[in-house]
């Protein structure tokens, strides 16, 4: 899949805009994510039918190791940085681009991800189209 990152944006409701105006240009919801920190992923999350990423670690995408692990240490900003950092990566944004926007998240901006090539009408698994036609005569 490739990835575009669709923009960084300053308020919620341009990004929510945004997000809305992709949908209406064929992009279907499941294949866009907001990137936000915690103050604006939930208002995010209810605004849009997209996936919502933030620095907060959910229960779900906790490996049994990271809650050890929490248990016997705290919780840090730095290691929230590195978790959303490593959630950009592996939604397909580059090492030097997430390591630039891991700090634009952080300090409050908005940043939409999209799959650029699965869009609605679009099929993923060939770029070639064939068409069969099928006629009927009448004698």
């Amino acid at each position: 899949m490739a990835k575009e990152i669709i923009g960084s944006y300053s308020s919620r409701d341009e990004a929510v805009s945004v997000v809305q105006r992709l949908e209406l240009k064929g992009y279907i919801a499941k294949n866009i994510t907001i990137f936000a920190n915690s103050d604006h992923a939930e208002d995010m999350d209810r605004q849009t039918d997209v996936k919502v990423k933030s620095d907060a670690t959910t229960e779900d995408e906790e490996s049994f190791m990271d809650k050890v692990k929490k248990v016997f240490t705290e919780h840090t900003d730095t290691d929230s940085h590195i978790e959303l950092h490593g959630k950009l990566v592996n939604a397909g944004v580059s090492e030097l681009q997430a390591k630039k926007l891991t700090d634009e998240i952080k300090s409050g901006n908005i940043l939409i991800v999209a799959d650029d090539q699965l869009k609605m009408g679009n099929d993923a698994t060939s770029d070639t189209v064939t068409m069969e036609e099928t006629a009927m005569r009448r004698d």
